[in-house]
């Protein structure tokens, strides 16, 4: 009876490892196939300007895949920083320049709504390179008023685009802010 009882309690010691090595393998690999990529790529970047200022920014795009999804890079412009604001009316400019490695789209949106005084052209420098240029018009802050505002720069990368040519091709985006202290009519 004792030796059937050995028996009994080894294959329940046994059964019971066994199952937890079961449970062990099916929460890896559910791990696994509830992990997702999402091509939304978030970069929160604040500019501060509380006097006449230049600032840049640049962004290397280098895992750009073609995708039904937008990427989306997320930037403020602001007047106010550690509790500072600006003591004078100030009007900045913001222009993006994008290199035209990959053939992609881009929208820009402040305060979540569409602009309408945007300028976008594409030039040449002198040693040969294209950039696509968009330009606002000039934005106005109101003196010991905190005031920020929100850009949102939408990049669409078409899944037409999904040939070998564009593997490994870096995208390069220049923010800039250029201030200057006016007075506001």
């Amino acid at each position: 009876m004792l030796r059937k009882n050995k028996i009994l309690l080894k294959k329940v010691i046994i059964l019971i490892l066994c199952i937890l090595i079961l449970i062990r393998i099916i929460t890896l690999v559910m791990s696994r196939y509830e992990t997702t990529a999402d091509s939304e790529a978030n970069i929160d970047t604040a500019f501060y300007i509380l006097n006449e200022d230049y600032q840049e920014m640049t962004l290397n795009l280098d895992s750009l895949l073609p995708s039904a999804n937008p990427y989306t890079y997320v930037f403020t412009i602001s007047n106010e920083k550690d509790g500072n604001i600006a003591e004078t009316d100030l009007e900045y400019n913001l222009k993006i320049r994008t290199t035209t490695n990959l053939p992609l789209t881009f929208e820009l949106l402040e305060n979540d709504n569409e602009i309408t005084d945007i300028t976008t052209k594409t030039e040449q420098d002198s040693d040969g390179t294209y950039f696509k240029t968009i330009e606002l018009g000039a934005r106005y802050f109101r003196h010991s008023v905190r005031s920020i505002n929100t850009y949102t720069l939408v990049v669409n990368f078409s899944e037409d685009y999904s040939s070998i040519d564009y593997q490994d091709v870096i995208e390069l985006i220049e923010i800039s802010v250029d201030s200057t202290q006016t007075t506001i009519q």
